[in-house]
């Protein structure tokens, strides 16, 4: 099978793409079980993000996702 250039992008981000993008991409909208599920069977989903499993309901919110974006930045940043 080959694939378009469109089809191989959408792959590269998915494989080599950040945490917060495949969440907002294809975790988002599960509910608050499928949520949870899915972050205790994949426990190191968002580690480079300062979130607490105990509060990924804030993720929810686009200002949140917004400062944690922002928080990684700028800690990569001072590296």
């Amino acid at each position: 099978m080959e694939w378009t250039e469109e089809q191989y992008k959408c792959f590269e981000k998915f494989i080599l793409g950040d945490d917060m993008d495949f969440y907002e991409e294809y975790t988002i909208n599960l509910s608050d079980e499928e949520q949870e599920e899915f972050f205790a069977e994949n426990p190191d989903f968002m580690s480079e993000y300062p979130i607490s499993r105990n509060k990924i309901y804030l993720l929810k919110d686009p200002i949140y996702r917004g400062l944690l974006r922002k928080i990684k930045r700028y800690e990569e940043s001072k590296k």
